[in-house]
């Protein structure tokens, strides 16, 4: 039961980085906190797109074309994930009906919607050191870090989906 307890308290503590969520708890509240995590998240993937087009912007200025595929992909990738993130289903209704779904199995969907937010947290980190002036070798892997790290995020969003067709 402490267990129980103590998983409550981290995805409310998880809850208190979204700003203007209320919390998962308040049942009657449930879709609209679903929604307003859901475009929460799709604006911070956004902002890293946003710090990608920029030095885009500024590799080309300055005529270094080497990579500008690479972030071009990249930029559409982030894109298509806010885009999955933000639109996603509610086909999946049932879930929020108390009578279908226990408590579980509701901590579980906050988890793995909470789990989002740090995997996107981890983008933006790697787009912060993303300068102008890196380095070759270091843009390169930058590059495979954060194409990495979206390929976790886009498979924490599949567990997130294949979870939501099982419960509805």
């Amino acid at each position: 039961m402490e267990d129980r307890k103590g998983f409550s308290v981290q995805i409310e503590n998880w809850l208190s980085r979204v700003p203007g969520i209320r919390t998962y708890k308040q049942r009657e509240h449930r879709r609209e906190t679903d929604k307003k995590l859901r475009a929460h998240l799709a604006s911070r993937l956004q902002e890293a797109r946003s710090s990608l087009k920029r030095l885009t912007l500024d590799f080309s200025q300055r005529g270094e074309l080497d990579h500008l595929d690479e972030l071009d992909r990249l930029s559409s990738r982030l894109q298509q994930m806010a885009d999955t993130i933000r639109y996603a289903s509610y086909g999946w209704a049932g879930i929020f009906d108390l009578e279908k779904v226990r408590e579980e199995e509701l901590d579980r969907l906050y988890a793995l919607d909470l789990s989002l937010l740090d995997h996107i947290e981890k983008i933006q980190a790697e787009m912060t050191q993303m300068a102008p002036k890196i380095p070759l070798e270091q843009m390169k892997a930058k590059l495979v870090e954060i194409s990495h790290l979206l390929d976790h995020l886009e498979g924490k969003f599949r567990q997130r989906t294949y979870f939501l067709s099982r419960t509805s």
